[in-house]
């Protein structure tokens, strides 16, 4: 067996504490209504749409285009999982116990780049168990974020490598996690590739060499292309959704900064949320190792490297002070994105104002733990084997409380999705994604039948309790007939003959989604044969 698979599942088995209490019956109680997206997911497939567009269960049961703006790919992995066999709950389970163990592999590769196996798994572990990732995990429940935390180490290692060595296979591989962050979480890529920017500038000053900038260009646009299935949608029909109030009231960036007693003194943990001040009742630490240790690292890099002769510094110390740069610049990173997280950043925030849909600028603590967690993988260059064996049962250990869920509900799909725990989940989001077409919002459930609204001597005006969107279409008797918005909802309606025999209504494409999917088809059929005309030609 070779040695890093022997450390990969050294990496998983260590993970095991982290979601260990999810292998049993049931599921727990968590911010975000991800177990609620899986089911209409799910339930948009088994009807035969692809990719899905409409939950036609959310808003109150009144439908919403949530697919339509919100990045799929984590629903498809899911979907897949609940297609083999698994219910719902056990589906969401195991995708958020992916995000963990996938996560700790990405991190062992890209840090190993840096810091040799053993720093692999010092970083891996430190990703694993930041405080952040159990907030995600256990008491957000934030699937798509937690799902980026895959990408981000993966990217960074494809980049990296194509800078270095200008491979066609690192661009493709680069150029499909980036297309995966992008239709996983785009607040991510907004917050991680200004960072992966930095990165690249300094490893073409350091190899003197700016020729990887076509290639990563190229990169950029087939992810882009490749997402466009996701992205058209998103730039020309958010302007149908009440999308600006997700940056107003409760989502207004200003009241969610932290403080420095959060991020790096307090070890408070609740179940909660944000809120204006200091007094959230969810937890905004860094963790205590995760920031000390790379200042520890920094200490004694400096040490040996500015204590040693200059004539050793040609050697040895050579490679110890290019250690301690690149421990500098993950630190100081690392550093920027706290800053981020608080309010004396504001100026920042307000002078970028595509920023503010970040909502919470605590979400920039991503940054900080791959950052962090890259710094601390140098531990393995200073500090002997059997302290890292300690640091990393230490990091487990101080941890690992965080990794526990407030609620758990002994229940199975069946109760879950009814009752009163499928009113909440109808209910969720509702400002997110509720068309523009009408000047209320629901405050009730939804009807089961549709209403006649006007009847005259030729004809009867009818509402169905589906609310409009562009893409929706009827047919009356086997003839298109013309939907409208009508009422304070903004609910589908047509004018019928009296004496029609059948209503169908379907919900299609508009041309930025179907051009979207061809562009995303062509891309990625473009980009296999590729792939292997440059691999797999004739010698």
């Amino acid at each position: 067996m070779k040695k890093p698979l022997v450390l990969i599942i050294t990496i998983l088995i260590l993970s095991i504490p982290a979601f260990s209490l999810m292998l049993r019956p049931g599921i727990y109680t968590m911010h975000d209504p991800h177990v609620f997206r899986l089911q209409q997911f799910d339930k948009c497939i088994q009807n035969l749409t692809f990719p899905c567009r409409w939950a036609s269960d959310s808003g109150k049961g009144y439908g919403e285009p949530l697919f339509n703006f919100y990045g799929q790919f984590p629903y498809w992995i899911g979907e897949s999982i609940h297609l083999i066999g698994f219910s719902i709950l056990d589906t969401a389970k195991l995708m958020f116990i992916l995000t963990i163990t996938l996560s700790g592999m990405a991190m062992f590769f890209l840090s190993r780049r840096f810091w040799g196996n053993a720093g692999g798994v010092v970083s891996a572990i430190f990703y694993m168990y930041a405080p952040y990732r159990a907030v995600d995990l256990w008491v957000r429940g934030a699937l798509n974020e937690s799902l980026a935390f895959v990408f981000f180490p993966l990217i960074f290692l494809f980049l990296d490598l194509y800078i270095q060595k200008p491979k066609t296979k690192y661009l493709i591989a680069l150029s499909l996690t980036l297309a995966g962050l992008i239709t996983t979480h785009n607040l991510s890529v907004m917050m991680f590739a200004p960072f992966m920017l930095v990165w690249w500038l300094f490893r073409c000053l350091q190899l003197r060499s700016f020729k990887s900038f076509l290639g990563l260009l190229l990169a950029a646009i087939t992810s882009l292309f490749m997402s466009a299935y996701y992205l058209l949608p998103v730039a020309l029909e958010s302007k149908y959704i009440t999308i600006a109030k997700t940056t107003q009231g409760y989502y207004d960036y200003k009241a969610h900064f932290t403080s420095l007693n959060q991020l790096f003194v307090s070890n408070f943990w609740g179940y909660g949320g944000s809120t204006w001040g200091p007094n959230d009742t969810m937890s905004f630490s860094v963790g205590y190792l995760h920031w000390i240790l790379p200042i520890i690292i920094i200490i004694i890099l400096a040490f040996k490297y500015f204590t040693s002769s200059p004539s050793h510094r040609l050697g040895e110390g050579n490679a110890r002070g290019e250690v301690l740069v690149k421990t500098l610049i993950f630190s100081s990173l690392a550093l920027f994105s706290i800053f981020l997280t608080h309010n004396k950043s504001i100026f920042i925030w307000t002078h970028i104002p595509p920023m503010a849909y970040i909502q919470f600028p605590w979400r920039f603590l991503t940054m900080a733990v791959l950052f962090l967690s890259l710094a601390c993988g140098a531990a393995s260059l200073v500090i002997s084997k059997k302290i890292l064996s300690i640091l990393i049962t230490l990091i487990i250990l101080v941890n690992f409380s965080f990794y526990h869920p407030d609620i758990w509900r002994s229940i199975t799909d069946k109760e879950q999705f009814s009752g009163a725990l499928w009113d909440e989940g109808r209910s969720t989001s509702l400002q997110d994604f509720w068309p523009v077409f009408g000047s209320d919002q629901p405050t009730s459930f939804a009807p089961t039948s549709p209403e006649v609204v006007i009847r005259t001597n030729d004809y009867q005006k009818i509402r169905y309790p589906i609310v409009y969107f562009p893409g929706w279409i009827a047919k009356v008797d086997n003839r298109i007939t013309p939907v409208f918005p009508d009422g304070k909802l903004g609910l589908i309606t047509l004018r019928v003959p009296l004496n029609y025999s059948q209503i169908t209504l379907k919900f299609v494409n508009t041309w930025p989604r179907t051009m979207g999917n061809y562009i995303s088809l062509f891309t990625l059929a473009g980009l296999t044969l590729w792939y292997f005309s440059k691999n797999h030609s004739p010698s």
